[in-house]
Formats: C-alpha cells, structure tokens, sequence
C-alpha cells in the first residue's frame, strides 16, 4: 500500500535535458508509438504520464524499474512545474517533452520486464522460508481479503481456473493507496505462476476476467500492475525475484522488495508465499 505524496509547489524552471538511463520494455514500446500525450498525476518521487487510451508511464528516480511501464530518469528533477492534464510531446530521435523537461531516452537501456517459465523453485522457496517478517496491510487480514486468498490457494492447488478468478476478483482495488493491497498480493501471485505455471497463468477465463475487473474496480496505477501482470511483466525486482537462478540471489531481490512502501513490498510477498505454497502443495 502506497499511500500518495502530491506536491503543489509550482515553479518556473527553463528547458533542461534530463538523460534516461533506462526503460522497462512497455514504457518503450508505448513511448516508440507516440502513444503518450498529457500528464495523469504528479507525486512526490514519480509522474505518471497517460495517453488517450489512459494506459500509463511512470517517470521515476534512478534505480530498478519499479514497473514495466517505467521510465529511470538520470537525476531527479523538481516535478513542481507539472500539472496533471499538461500536454507530453513524443519527440522525433529519443526525446519525450513533459513541460519544462525534456527527456532523453535514445540512449537508454531497455530492460526486460518479463518472467520466463522455470522448473525448479528451491530458490524461491528457500528465500521465501527465510525472509525477515515484515506486517501486511491490515485490510489483507478483513473477511474479504481471507476468503479471497482461500480461493486462490484452492484454486491453484486444484488447477481450478474460475476458482482462482473468482478470489483474485475479490483482491482488486482492496485496501487504500496508490497501489491497493489487495493488488499488490495478487500481482506478487502472478508473478509465481508465470514462473512455475505458465500454463495456468494464460487461461483466458483468468485473464479475461481479472482485466475486465482491473479497468474499473481499482486505481489507475495498480489497473498497470495488474494488467501487465497478466501479460507476464512485472517490476524489475519482482522479475529479479522469481528468476533468481540461486538462493543468494533470491534472498538479495527478496529484501529490496519488501523494502517497497509502506506495506507495498510485503503485500506482494505474501502474494509470492501464498502462490508457491500453494503450487508445492
């Protein structure tokens, strides 16, 4: 659960270049088609960028993406110019204008955000087994949310797909913040299964489902999280997560996870926990 941080400062700064150092693969495809046109919401460490279709990009601080719809800009610039509705130009050659700033992304890295099938989850489990405690959102332990974490864990053990669907529809858009708790469990759900049951993960009476509930039972933001998680992308460090070849590795992507938010990173654990557990089983 993030809880948003807008500022209202506003200031007049000169056009200044600000490089890209990288970007999460669907940043970069929405950013090749010009597909982004105005800003949607201006916070503290991040700006979120919108096109007419209102699909997001998010221009945050340097450091690992923190969605595949991301943008790691060099240094971070005073956003205190910036209005939501201010007009974004998709510039010709790597540049992307948004008010005051002009961004370079020519040069950028693009990173890929998506989580290939994998067989053995030992590392996964070994870090998960040893991950230090950190507490859930409370809304994650209301009635709601333990009947819906009871139908996704039936749902994966059975290989029940409208199960599953009918707990994870329970999830979206519930606690507060920018990122919902109960979106943040379930993207870290997803995450799992991607790795370890690819095929489950693809049923279209999940995928169909879960989008349709996304597009308006939540807030813009986690609507990204959880429909790009249905298409197997996630958070840098979440694809670090589940891909992580050793324990070491794991443990090391684990502990910068469950350091996201407030109870962001520990909500999209438990996610993780419940999926693999359940998939074990």
């Amino acid at each position: 659960m993030i809880a948003p941080a807008v500022t209202a400062r506003r200031a007049a700064h000169a056009q200044r270049l600000v490089a890209v150092s990288k970007l999460g693969d669907t940043a970069a495809r929405r950013l090749a088609r010009g597909l982004i046109d105005r800003v949607h919401s201006v916070f503290a460490r991040a700006v979120n960028l919108a096109g007419a279709d209102g699909r997001l990009v998010t221009l945050h601080a340097p450091g690992p993406l923190a969605a595949p719809f991301a943008i790691a800009i060099g240094a971070l610039p005073p956003w205190g110019e910036l209005e939501p509705g201010a007009p974004v130009v998709c510039g010709g050659a790597g540049r992307l204008d948004v008010g005051a700033l002009s961004l370079d992304w020519a040069a950028a890295r693009i990173v890929e955000t998506s989580i290939g099938a994998g067989s053995d989850p030992g590392a996964l489990a070994g870090a998960l087994a040893e991950a230090p405690g950190r507490p859930m959102a409370p809304s994650l332990s209301s009635p709601r949310a333990l009947e819906a974490r009871r139908r996704l864990t039936e749902g994966l053990r059975r290989g029940d797909a409208e199960q599953f669907a009918a707990g994870a529809r329970r999830l979206i858009g519930l606690g507060e913040g920018l990122t919902p708790a109960g979106d943040d469990l379930l993207v870290g759900c997803l995450a799992v299964i991607r790795r370890f049951r690819p095929a489950f993960a693809a049923d279209e009476r999940i995928a169909g489902a879960l989008a349709e509930a996304a597009r308006d039972g939540t807030t813009a933001v986690a609507r990204e999280f959880v429909l790009e998680a249905l298409e197997g992308r996630f958070s840098e460090l979440v694809v670090a997560v589940a891909s992580a070849a050793d324990a070491a590795s794991a443990r090391a992507a684990l502990a910068d996870v469950l350091e996201l938010g407030a109870t962001s990173g520990a909500d999209t654990v438990a996610g993780m926990d419940l999926a693999l557990a359940a998939l074990v089983a």
